[in-house]
């Protein structure tokens, strides 16, 4: 067996499709999350005013993107470990550190960005809607 016949058996079409999915979304996942958040408690504020029975589901759209931007964060922190230690490196561990950061930062700002929206649905949705 040669090391090419090796290689070509270990990366795999299906593995560098999990890989490249698992990367985008590790970056990308809380910026999707909070869209989502943004787009789903904004079509349904004005239904809530008329049913305040359907407030609930603005704060299981918000239990949600919390969790998938969870998700994200720790996909992130995944690939920050992953990377090297020298952030100068043009390797691919110094591409995985910059990525694993710089998910985590998005990550964060928009775990933020959710949990301000959600202020919103418990602190100013309370009251009569004009």
């Amino acid at each position: 067996m040669s090391d090419a016949s090796a290689a070509r058996r270990s990366h795999s079409i299906g593995s560098a499709v999990h890989e490249a999915f698992y990367r985008w979304y590790a970056l990308l996942g809380g910026i999707a999350a909070w869209t989502i958040h943004l787009l789903v408690l904004a079509s349904i504020v004005r239904l809530t005013c008329n049913a305040h029975k359907y407030t609930s589901v603005m704060h299981l759209a918000t239990a949600a993107t919390l969790l998938m931007t969870a998700v994200a964060i720790a996909l992130s922190v995944r690939v920050l470990r992953a990377g090297s230690r020298d952030d100068t490196s043009d390797t691919d561990e110094g591409r995985h550190r910059f990525f694993g950061l710089l998910g985590v930062i998005i990550g964060v700002f928009n775990f933020a960005l959710i949990s301000l929206e959600e202020l919103y649905v418990i602190v100013l949705h309370a009251k009569r809607c004009g």
